[in-house]
């Protein structure tokens, strides 16, 4: 199965309205890597994140959210976006998607395209989990119950 990839165009006023960018999904090695290393670089900043825990992976970063880079050393964070941006290539001709280059921070001309691109793939990284969170919060309780006490989500 090929890793999986998404054309996005920029959908804010401005110069870089129109704009063609494709994420591609970073391998699941990679990407779970990614993740513990931004929950590690939060928890490392000393910011009180409830439910925050450092091997939890790319599940625990899509738990978290996009703001998990507001609680980091500065230094780390840019170190952790950049590599999540390696992902991103542009598309200079809308009309033919076979023409692709890696980006360049020349391509952004509208900080607010930025932002927008990265929750973008950021998006694409950690989407997939959404479904499945009331799970891992499920199995997160039943791991914490006590032996023969009822099941979490039991009726009282």
């Amino acid at each position: 199965m090929a890793i999986r990839q998404t054309s996005v165009t920029v959908p804010l006023e401005g110069a870089d309205y129109g704009k063609v960018f494709v994420i591609t999904r970073m391998s699941a090695m990679e990407a779970d890597q990614w993740g513990r290393h931004c929950l590690q670089a939060a928890i490392a900043s000393g910011a009180d994140i409830p439910g925050l825990e450092v091997d939890a992976g790319l599940a625990g970063l899509a738990a978290v959210g996009l703001g998990i880079f507001g609680a980091m050393d500065p230094e780390r964070m840019d170190s952790l976006l950049d590599r999540l941006m390696r992902c991103v290539s542009v598309q200079p001709d809308p009309r033919n998607a076979a023409v692709r280059r890696p980006l360049d921070e020349s391509d952004l001309e509208e900080i607010p395209t930025v932002g927008w691109l990265q929750k973008e793939a950021f998006a694409l990284h950690v989407d997939f989990f959404k479904g499945v969170g009331p799970l891992f919060s499920l199995l997160s309780a039943l791991l914490q119950t006590e032996p023969g006490a009822p099941p979490p989500d039991a009726p009282m």
